[in-house]
């Protein structure tokens, strides 16, 4: 029976059963599931297929893990790299955390676009990644803010990068499918309609649909947004 000592998988030992030593750990577990989604999507993570992978029987991993929710939060977890990456070391100023932030989540997402299906329905989805939550906020601690204020700034700069990772993923698994081309035709009609100048201008003009440098794109508009939090503060 669960009780609320133990409803959080991390305030669990790595595995439940009398006298049994654990055979897996949850690190173990949790990169067999990360391999299968990074191969197939989540959708392929099943508790029967993780087990399968790392060699346990199909009822054992439940010793470890006893929903696929949990396992969800384990891989989510495990894939956090060290704090420094996320935030910089503690004298970063705060456009260079912001940045950073920024910057490792695009990068989280683009490598396991799978976690952004995560993180966008559980915010806590372990102790990593509630590190870098707490380190990005305390790089506010000294501007004079509330907590509101403290929390909702990294925040805002997490969804922008997830978001946009997101897009960035989804249009490139477009274009790999060749669905741009077949939407030419009629884009090309809405064109030709005269009703619609910048949309004419968009496909003709700007840099962005048709961005050779991904990495600078997201760059221009993470800068915008730095900007932008920067002059709130100094309001």
């Amino acid at each position: 029976m669960t009780t609320a000592d133990d409803a959080v998988i991390w305030m669990r030992p790595e595995a439940t059963g009398r006298g049994r030593a654990p055979g897996y750990t949850r690190s173990q577990i949790a990169n067999a599931a990360i391999a299968i989604a990074d191969a197939e999507g989540l959708e392929a993570v099943t508790m029967r297929r993780v087990a399968k992978d790392i060699g346990a029987g199909p009822m054992s991993l439940y010793r470890y893990v006893r929903t696929k929710e949990e396992l969800h939060l384990l891989m989510a977890n495990e894939v956090v790299g060290p704090l420094e990456e996320w935030i910089g070391p503690e004298n970063s100023d705060l456009a260079t955390t912001l940045s950073r932030l920024a910057r490792a989540t695009r990068r989280q997402v683009l490598a396991h676009p799978w976690w952004a299906q995560i993180v966008s329905v559980s915010t806590l989805v372990g102790p990593k990644w509630i590190d870098v939550i707490e380190g990005a906020t305390a790089r506010l601690g000294g501007l004079s803010l509330d907590i509101d204020e403290m929390m909702e700034i990294p925040a805002t700069v997490r969804t922008f990068a997830l978001g946009y990772a997101q897009n960035e993923a989804r249009r490139g698994q477009a274009e790999a499918n060749t669905e741009m081309a077949q939407w030419g035709p009629y884009i090309s009609t809405l064109i030709d309609s005269g009703n619609y100048p910048y949309l004419r201008r968009i496909i003709a003009d700007a840099r962005g649909p048709h961005e050779h440098d991904p990495d600078a794109h997201f760059e221009r508009a993470l800068a915008r947004l730095v900007t932008g939090i920067q002059a709130t503060i100094a309001q």
